[in-house]
């Protein structure tokens, strides 16, 4: 068996194709992430509204000169600018400016709010437009980043804690009520905080294993989409020497700089043309994935992941996935992925009937794993598992079918072939 290593795992500072990129970024903003915008809207909108009615119930108690209005007529004015920005401009829904107008004009509802109820919280007074600034916020989270809105809503929820403990020794009973009102400038935002995390993290892993899939139905030895985007800029760069060579911009025989740059991309070009020989789906899937990138690594230094059929590719590929998640986090170890044939079975025109493949795994507990991911397994081929004393390894045995030519064509590869 022979083997060598090749790492596609661990790549620094992973790149995801530009044409994927663009993919990624318009499902998840344009529709999952308005529909997330949309709720978690309404929910800061009945919270405003809950403390707007404190804050109509609280009024007649107010001392004379005193208000919450003033605070309420700045919280209105704030949230109609985000309104009408959010009307005009729909492609990008809060601008950076507007962005930080929006933070910076928090602080004055809170100043307000915060001056005319201070000093009045033993008649049960407490801030209720300062408080609603922090449900202002819960939208401002789901369309832009979630941290500066969860410091901004930190702060306000600070001042007004300590706006209530300052006034403890008068208040009496009353501190829990104000200690409650700041609690819920902050509390609804860390869960709609918690909420945007967790949606896009699970759009993105699902988006990602979505468009690595596209992998499996390529020849054995195939581009990715990484490396034609390489190849295509490499192209461009030739033809552009060459047509400036042409046109007699670029005098004959070359300068010394325009030669180095030519060499360079005659070297680059065969270093990719070779490395195409034994990238094969496997590869490309790892390192186009931003969730598999630095979780797995890939030892095929022959190419033999490309003999499977598309099922096997499929169900490989859900199996990697599946164990990825059960990974503990920090885990620094990745997965390893052995792929081979037995030695002198392939001939360079038809290939060996069994590929072998090896998965190393560690930092997961096996009892623990989802069984969708023996079933997985169970369909690349019949495999044994060795148990270690903080790891296991998988074995799997590959019948392909023997008559296709390594060369085979993309529809070849697609149509699933006997296992």
């Amino acid at each position: 068996m022979s083997t060598g290593t090749i790492e596609t795992g661990g790549l620094p500072g992973f790149r995801r194709p530009r044409r994927t990129a663009r993919a990624v970024g318009d499902v998840r903003e344009r529709h999952g992430g308005r529909r997330l915008a949309t709720g978690i809207t309404i929910a800061a909108a009945i919270i405003i509204l809950w403390h707007l009615t404190r804050a109509i119930l609280l009024a007649p108690v107010f001392p004379p000169g005193a208000s919450p209005w003033g605070a309420w007529l700045a919280v209105l004015a704030i949230v109609a600018a985000g309104v009408v920005s959010r009307i005009f401009s729909r492609a990008q829904p809060l601008p950076d400016v507007l962005y930080a107008v929006l933070l910076a004009a928090l602080a004055v509802p809170v100043w307000l709010d915060v001056s005319a109820t201070w000093g009045s919280l033993h008649l049960g007074i407490t801030p209720t437009a300062a408080a609603a600034t922090g449900a202002v916020l819960m939208p401002v989270a789901a369309i832009r980043g979630t941290r500066v809105s969860l410091v901004v809503a930190s702060a306000i929820g600070t001042v007004l804690l300590v706006a209530t403990l300052l006034q403890a020794t008068s208040a009496g009973p009353y501190t829990a009520t104000g200690i409650s009102v700041a609690a819920s400038a902050v509390l609804p935002l860390v869960l709609a905080v918690v909420a945007t995390r967790g949606f896009r993290r699970l759009v993105g892993r699902e988006l990602d294993l979505s468009i690595v899939q596209s992998t499996v139905s390529t020849p054995r030895a195939a581009f990715g989409m990484r490396a034609s985007e390489e190849l295509a800029q490499l192209d461009f760069d030739a033809e552009t020497l060459l047509d400036d060579v042409g046109s007699g911009r670029i005098a004959i025989p070359l300068p010394a700089a325009d030669a180095e740059r030519a060499g360079r991309l005659a070297a680059a070009l065969r270093l990719r043309l070779i490395a195409g020989r034994t990238d094969t789906w496997l590869r490309h899937a790892v390192t186009e994935s931003a969730y598999l990138n630095d979780r797995v690594v890939v030892d095929d230094p022959e190419g033999s992941a490309g003999l499977l059929a598309q099922e096997q590719r499929d169900n490989l590929l859900l199996a990697l996935w599946l164990l990825v998640g059960e990974r503990r986090k920090g885990q620094p170890e990745p997965i390893q992925v052995v792929v081979s044939t037995p030695d002198g079975d392939d001939d360079g025109e038809h290939h060996s009937p069994v590929v072998r493949l090896v998965i190393e795994v560690s930092g997961v507990v096996r009892r623990r794993l989802d069984p969708a991911t023996w079933d997985a397994v169970g369909s690349v081929g019949s495999h044994d598992v060795v148990a270690g004393s903080d790891s296991f390894r998988i074995e799997i045995e590959c019948r392909t079918d023997p008559t296709v030519p390594v060369s085979a064509s993309a529809d070849e590869s697609a149509r699933p072939r006997g296992s």
